[in-house]
């Protein structure tokens, strides 16, 4: 758009869209609803992006976006690997400043979901200058994610933000004045906090006087004094009974069997994904939980015995929840014992088996039997199914079992409306047009490349 094609000339007055152009005619209010609507996913200080992008159209643009609060109450700054440039400093103070009064949603992005960053010095002092800039609006945060505890510490007191409701520490890549140690009872945690993540940190929880109103816990990679063990897990459950979602990372099998008793029940957990180390056996925390409401389930790690699947089958006869999402990961063998674990839950839609050997039988018996009841089969409300690095199963087999659930199904039974194959050993670019002709509406196959120079 051309800057003067809504060019408002006059200065100094009250400003009014007027003139013969047809966007002049849209109200302020549906035009500030309109500029929310082009945000990026991605909160953004590039001049090409709203809402700064905005701000360079036409003065009626100008005008409408500086004074929209909502367009500037998320600071989100960039990674470590893209660093920090002295102007997004300056930009901070101006987001602070356009938001007015509004809620404020601050990301430091200082840790991955995938890998741990190493954090350069002047990135921190970077981060300093934003941390210090953001204390005097302490209590408007009601999102502050990625964050060191050092500056927790410093300027940025968690006492003072008594309208926070989400709070992501991380700082295992905090190695400028090393790790950081907090003793127990440190932060005063505000009542409004609901949500709270400590990932690859190494404090425990401890460090919070009170964790009352939490409602998702995300425990994940704690180091040092903060590693979680069985005993740790099962105290901190008993003791947050009430929580809706629930991340835990073991890396410890210590406990003493009074721990065990008596069953820990959660009535409102819908989420509960569990990983664990090598030779943990998470099995303790799966047999004296009581989780009814249950609607994911995740379970990551290495099996130390071959009783895994008896530990979930407990679980699940106990609780009877109604489970419509199952992922596993690296757990090992898909037997006889994981299907009658599945049987357990006939509501689940989504099953995902990641690195896990999964052979001929397994995937036989996730056919659709038109001989008996819909109910009398492995999971008849099935809709998605992921399969990555899986092996040891006939890929004949696997395009029968699909045949059964896309254009052969059951009337009565759900269609599998989508199945995800990645890496698994056996799967070749050949196989792709069988499986999409067996019916199932969305097909994604990745497959390992040959290397150059491999023979074909």
């Amino acid at each position: 758009m051309d800057t003067d094609f809504c060019e408002d000339k006059g200065e100094g007055r009250a400003f009014t869209p007027s003139g013969p152009c047809p966007v002049r005619k849209i109200p302020s209010e549906l035009l500030n609803e309109i500029f929310l609507w082009t945000l990026p996913p991605v909160p953004s200080f590039r001049a090409v992006d709203s809402p700064l992008v905005l701000t360079q159209v036409c003065t009626w643009w100008r005008e409408c976006a500086i004074i929209q609060s909502a367009l500037w109450d998320t600071i989100y700054l960039p990674s470590p690997v893209e660093g920090i440039s002295p102007g997004v400093v300056e930009l901070c103070k101006l987001w602070l400043d356009r938001s007015k009064v509004r809620p404020l949603s601050v990301d430091f992005h200082l840790a991955s979901d995938y890998q741990p960053w190493k954090v350069p010095v002047e990135h921190v002092f970077a981060v300093q200058e934003v941390v210090r800039i953001l204390a005097p609006h302490a209590s408007r945060i009601t999102k502050l994610l990625r964050v060191f505890p050092r500056f927790l510490l410093d300027e940025l007191r968690l006492e003072e933000m008594d309208n926070l409701d989400d709070l992501f520490i991380c700082d295992i890549t905090d190695n400028i004045a090393g790790q950081t140690h907090v003793a127990p009872q440190t932060f005063k945690v505000p009542q409004t906090l609901r949500c709270l993540s400590l990932r690859q940190t190494f404090f425990d929880i401890n460090a919070f006087t009170s964790l009352k109103n939490i409602a998702h816990l995300d425990l994940w990679q704690l180091q040092g004094q903060g590693q979680m063990s069985i005993g740790t897990c099962l105290k901190l459950l008993r003791e947050l009974n009430w929580l809706e979602s629930c991340t835990l990372d073991v890396a410890q099998g210590d406990y003493d069997r009074e721990v065990l008793l008596p069953e820990i029940n959660m009535p409102n957990l819908s989420f509960f994904f569990i990983s664990w180390d090598w030779l943990v056996d998470v099995g303790p925390i799966l047999d004296v939980l009581v989780a009814p409401s249950v609607r994911r389930l995740g379970l990551r790690g290495p099996p130390p015995t071959r009783r895994q699947w008896t530990h979930l089958r407990r679980f699940l006869k106990r609780s009877r929840p109604a489970l419509t999402q199952l992922s596993i990961k690296e757990i090992g063998f898909t037997d006889i014992q994981l299907i009658d674990c599945l049987r357990l839950v006939p509501t689940l839609t989504n099953l995902s088996l990641s690195h896990c050997s999964v052979d001929s039988n397994f995937i036989k018996a996730l056919r659709l039997d038109l001989r008996v009841p819909v109910m009398h089969n492995v999971l008849p409300m099935l809709e998605f199914l992921s399969l990555e690095a899986c092996d040891d199963f006939e890929v004949k087999d696997l395009i029968a079992m699909l045949y059964t659930r896309g254009k052969g199904r059951q009337i009565a039974a759900r269609r599998l409306r989508g199945i995800r194959l990645s890496f698994c050993r056996r799967i070749q670019e050949s196989h792709r047009k069988d499986i999409e002709n067996s019916g199932i509406e969305n097909v994604i196959v990745r497959v390992n490349r040959l290397p150059r120079n491999s023979p074909r």
